[in-house]
């Protein structure tokens, strides 16, 4: 009789010894979890410093610095999803799971929405970096209506020298008015063609620069927002509509038959 006892004591301090192993090793997990996406957030905070929120090249370059710590975003949620299996009756690994769960629920909306968002904001900044090209050329263009407006020496002289880095003129010209304003209007003619030709080479060069990105961006927010969106449905209380459907797509037919699939939304139900 003493001998089942101790055989009782010892396999209950066994299962202690294993709970309580389990138990901190559910909550070291969870933990480095949630430092994974504190690194990765904090990351992301002194990317967007100094805080430029109505600059478009800032906004483009927040959503470039979110999709790029996504990935450790994911890696932190599933942890601390995962490790709820582990201890399923600590109440706050469950808090924990609902909180995540939810966060990935709306980190899908987020993602979803940067995809229309950045080519909106990749179209305003190049038509930005345009603006001041397109005002040089204009000026040009100004000035060589008012030279062709001109009908003698002295004006040419006074408009040419009151312009910005014009170069000193001589004190007579070597040819008759008529040759040097044609002079002036055909050289001033081959530099707006020069910077029009250059400024067309470098919106070109910048679309498909910007396409590239967007794609790269594009992709990467799809296959992050259905990864977010499996584990919003891990929790019903923090799926939602948007969620739902990114789960059905990624459940539907091929990835997973349809007898687990109504598993898993059974499981995912309780």
């Amino acid at each position: 009789m003493e001998l089942k006892e101790e055989f009782e004591q010892l396999a209950e301090s066994d299962f202690v010894k294993r709970r309580n192993i389990r138990s901190k090793s559910s909550f070291a997990l969870a933990l480095l979890g949630w430092l994974i996406i504190g690194s990765a957030l904090n990351s992301v905070i002194f990317a967007s410093l100094p805080l430029k929120v109505a600059a478009v090249d800032w906004q483009l370059n927040l959503i470039g610095s979110l999709l790029s710590a996504s990935f450790n975003f994911l890696i932190g949620a599933t942890l601390i999803i995962i490790t709820q299996l582990f201890n399923t009756k600590e109440r706050i690994l469950q808090n924990w799971q609902i909180l995540v769960s939810r966060l990935a629920a709306l980190f899908t909306i987020l993602l979803l929405l940067f995809i229309p968002l950045q080519f909106a904001l990749g179209s305003r900044a190049l038509r930005q970096q345009s603006i001041p090209v397109t005002q040089e050329i204009n000026k040009l263009k100004g000035v060589v209506d008012k030279i062709s407006g001109m009908n003698s020496e002295p004006e040419l002289r006074t408009f040419l020298t009151s312009l910005p880095d014009t170069p000193a003129l001589p004190d007579k010209f070597n040819a008759p008015f008529p040759v040097i304003k044609k002079r002036a209007i055909d050289n001033l003619k081959a530099n707006i063609n020069l910077a029009t030709n250059n400024a067309d080479l470098q919106k070109t060069q910048r679309t498909k620069t910007f396409l590239k990105e967007a794609a790269r961006n594009t992709a990467q927010a799809i296959l992050m927002a259905s990864s977010f969106s499996i584990l919003a449905n891990l929790n019903p209380k923090a799926s939602n509509v948007f969620t739902r459907f990114l789960g059905s797509l990624m459940y539907s037919g091929k990835l997973i038959p349809r007898r687990q699939q109504s598993r898993y939304w059974r499981g995912s139900e309780r």
